[in-house]
């Protein structure tokens, strides 16, 4: 039982240290950038920042040597060349008209497969019709009464004319 109890007292030691440090690790930044936004990160903010505009930084990071390249401070003022990375909301902005590009390309591929498909068709008709009308055979028609009547030779060659014309068009 005693041992039971040593055993519980060393975990909760070890949970409360694991603690303790969680909170030092979790050091954030606060500044306020060029538009006036306050900005909240856990790795300090970009050299370009005034150190007026930093409102909050961890205070081991403010003892402790900086290295790498973020951490530095710029050895010459920024200038006018100098490329600043885009912000969040260009890239959102970015990838939006990317997207909508990429979207808008897609329609238009489908609206050309569709059209192509459908003079296909029509083209293919077209071909078949006037393979009729050349072969001979009794073609019949219906009028606007709803009657029925077989093509005469001047009717077959004007039916003739227009086949060519719409396989003209449909087959492209």
């Amino acid at each position: 039982m005693v041992n039971l109890i040593g055993k519980r007292t060393l975990q909760l030691l070890a949970g409360g240290a694991l603690m303790l440090f969680a909170t030092v690790s979790s050091a954030q930044y606060v500044w306020v950038d060029a538009n006036g936004t306050k900005q909240f990160s856990d790795r300090p903010p970009p050299p370009g920042v005034p150190a007026k505009n930093i409102i909050k930084s961890p205070s081991a990071a403010a003892a402790a040597p900086q290295t790498g390249d973020a951490a530095a401070p710029p050895s010459t003022p920024m200038s006018a060349d100098d490329k600043v990375p885009p912000s969040l909301a260009d890239r959102e902005a970015e990838y939006r008209k990317r997207t909508k590009a990429k979207e808008d390309e897609q329609k238009k591929a489908g609206e050309d497969a569709t059209r192509k498909a459908a003079n296909k068709v029509a083209c293919e008709s077209a071909r078949n019709y006037k393979r009729t009308l050349e072969q001979g055979t009794r073609v019949s028609s219906t009028d606007k009464n709803g009657e029925r009547s077989f093509l005469d030779d001047s009717q077959r060659t004007a039916e003739i004319a227009r086949a060519n014309k719409a396989i003209t068009e449909a087959c492209k």
